[in-house]
């Protein structure tokens, strides 16, 4: 069985010949490892730790704008910020109109290279389970352009502006998202979108908020995605019990990264309530058990993992979010050498 087809089968939830894994660590963890194991690079490393999956990065960001007469710097946005003296000056405020909306200077899709994403596919997608997206954070850009504070606030009071800015923002990183999908020529299987809608201990708004500003917009993604013969991984930090059945609903097939200590989301109940339904990946604890536990605490998590989806499927074996460098060593070789047992 290829790294890719263990994966497929396993977000199919059929069973596989052993876990399927996957690597997200910050940079210096990746370096520490790297150094350790004598490997020359982070493919080598990905390897060596038999990882079946690989992420096409892709970034739309784009360069800032030259400083102006008083020394202000604007993004792509349009959010303007002094090197200085750290003023930032956002392009909308109480007195904004949706008419400011419309007459903003939005990024465009058609000035980014695409090319490495081309490459990218074509190298990986035979072997490995190939995914990525632009990322398309829309619910943290929109608090990017207003103010986190005023996001939340607007959305009682100014709905029509946080939903005219929504809409700009998404059909740009639509517009990105698309030319992406083309440039993967076929050979992307999972769309990986990342917005964190959770806390420790609940969404960061209601339900009813998330179902009128964000579950539309999202979808979008989620069905151009799959008219482009993907599977969908959606990212969100934190507990998002609340909205798992609307997120499977909408079309997603892999919800990441299953953080277990926050509330709702320990993985023996995600599987029992949407097993067959949603598949997971994530879950290994990087809030206690990867930082504190020791090499056999952190085997004996990954067991657990594996008796609750071995004859299911539906899992694919990853950290509950990236590895930072607070974690030993050995523990994060010690979740990968026992994810190989069967």
């Amino acid at each position: 069985m290829t790294s890719r087809e263990r994966v497929l089968r396993a977000i199919a939830h059929l069973p596989t010949d052993r876990m399927p894994a996957d690597y997200h660590a910050l940079p210096p963890v990746t370096e520490r490892l790297v150094a350790h194991l004598g490997l020359p690079d982070m493919e080598a490393l990905l390897q060596a730790l038999h990882i079946d999956m690989r992420r096409v990065w892709f970034s739309y960001y784009q360069p800032d704008f030259s400083p102006d007469a008083e020394g202000y710097v604007r993004n792509f946005w349009g959010v303007c910020y002094h090197p200085e003296h750290g003023h930032v000056v956002l392009p909308f405020n109480e007195e904004s109109s949706v008419d400011d909306v419309y007459t903003h200077p939005w990024p465009h899709a058609d000035v980014l290279d695409y090319a490495g994403v081309t490459a990218a596919c074509a190298q990986y997608h035979d072997e490995y389970a190939t995914y990525g997206s632009p990322w398309c954070p829309f619910f943290h850009e929109v608090a990017g352009l207003i103010g986190q504070e005023n996001y939340f606030v607007w959305m009682h009071t100014r709905p029509d502006l946080v939903e005219a800015i929504t809409e700009r923002i998404v059909t740009f990183e639509l517009d990105v998202t698309r030319r992406y999908f083309e440039a993967c020529r076929g050979k992307l299987d999972i769309a990986f979108f990342g917005n964190d809608f959770g806390t420790q201990r609940g969404l960061f708004i209601s339900p009813a908020l998330y179902q009128r500003f964000l579950r539309q917009p999202l979808k979008r993604f989620f069905d151009l995605a799959h008219d482009f013969g993907c599977k969908v991984m959606q990212h969100s930090c934190g507990s998002v019990c609340d909205i798992l059945p609307w997120l499977i609903e909408d079309g997603v097939d892999i919800i990441n990264p299953i953080q277990i200590r926050a509330a709702g989301m320990a993985l023996p109940a995600l599987v029992r309530d949407y097993g067959g339904k949603i598949a997971f990946h994530g879950g290994v604890d990087t809030q206690h058990t990867l930082p504190f536990g020791m090499p056999d605490e952190v085997r004996a998590q990954v067991r657990e993992y594996r008796a609750l989806t071995r004859e299911t499927g539906g899992y694919i074996l990853c950290s509950s979010q990236d590895f930072i460098e607070d974690i030993p060593i050995e523990n994060i070789l010690a979740m990968y050498d026992e994810a190989l047992r069967v």
